[in-house]
């Protein structure tokens, strides 16, 4: 992966998509476009998405060239589209927003990859020569993942409409929680063959074990202080913040001394401390 940022423009039924691939590899998708495209407030969607603790995890700053020069936007990776995109209501749209929509709930996430799915492929391809059968299996287990999403996206547009006519809100938000677990477990099937082409890169299943053993450990110390209040929940989602992962399977080995640090920092402090928050 080369040191600078790589940004394309995406026709998409009429309208324009901006994202940038960062030097990490990550891709993101100007928020702020998205919004605009839709109709939909932008304020109130960064909002939404900084109270999901997933979402929030993907919502960055980056300097993006637009038509009156170079701005910093925030921007969401795509990955977290599809799940940012499950949360919109077509019902909630106006009548002339509504199939576009649609559109971009089957289709957003899939065209910004594609867009940048030559210049991946050619990166992954000059890493990893040697292994071609397991670059394969990491662009059939990508293609699933959106394949999952889009499959998802229209279940939920078909129960969107079953709700409207008897009312049921509990049965769109089942389906929600099965398309974010069948992402997650996409997630951690590409982790474990990207350990496979790169050993080392994430924490062993022992280390997440020591990660899974001191939040709870921690948990507990809190509880017992502060009851009434999911500590457990949040203590993972700090984790997550801090250290930029979806999963702390997912911890990258550089950073699991840092983030056993940083718990048992947690742990003095709370000892010492009546509060219950994570350290500055």
């Amino acid at each position: 992966m080369s040191g600078a940022s790589t940004q394309r423009i995406v026709p998409f039924y009429g309208d324009e998509l901006i994202a940038v691939q960062q030097p990490d590899g990550n891709i993101f998708v100007h928020f702020g476009r998205l919004c605009e495209n839709l109709g939909l407030s932008r304020t109130g969607q960064v909002r939404r998405v900084q109270r999901h603790e997933v979402l929030t995890s993907g919502l960055t700053t980056i300097e993006v060239q637009t038509e009156g020069g170079a701005q910093t936007v925030q921007c969401l990776r795509i990955d977290l589209l599809p799940l940012w995109m499950a949360g919109l209501h077509a019902s909630r749209v106006k009548d002339d927003v509504r199939p576009k929509l649609v559109h971009y709930q089957q289709e957003a996430a899939v065209v910004l990859w594609q867009a940048f799915k030559p210049q991946i492929m050619a990166e992954e391809t000059s890493v990893v020569v040697a292994d071609s059968a397991a670059i394969q299996q990491i662009q059939q287990i990508i293609d699933m993942g959106y394949a999952i999403a889009r499959m998802g996206e229209q279940q939920l547009e078909i129960q969107r409409q079953q709700q409207a006519l008897a009312g049921r809100l509990d049965s769109a938000a089942r389906i929600i929680r099965d398309v974010q677990g069948h992402l997650e477990r996409v997630d951690v099937r590409l982790g474990v063959v990207e350990e496979r082409l790169q050993p080392g890169m994430s924490i062993t299943d022992e280390q997440a074990t020591e990660v899974s053993n001191r939040v709870k450990a921690l948990a507990d110390l809190l509880t017992s202080a502060h009851a009434g209040k999911n500590h457990y929940q949040g203590i993972f989602a700090e984790l997550y913040r801090r250290f930029g992962v979806s999963s702390y399977k997912l911890i990258p080995q550089r950073k699991y001394g840092p983030v056993l640090a940083f718990l048992e920092e947690w742990r003095t402090a709370s000892t010492t401390s009546p509060g219950d928050g994570p350290p500055l």
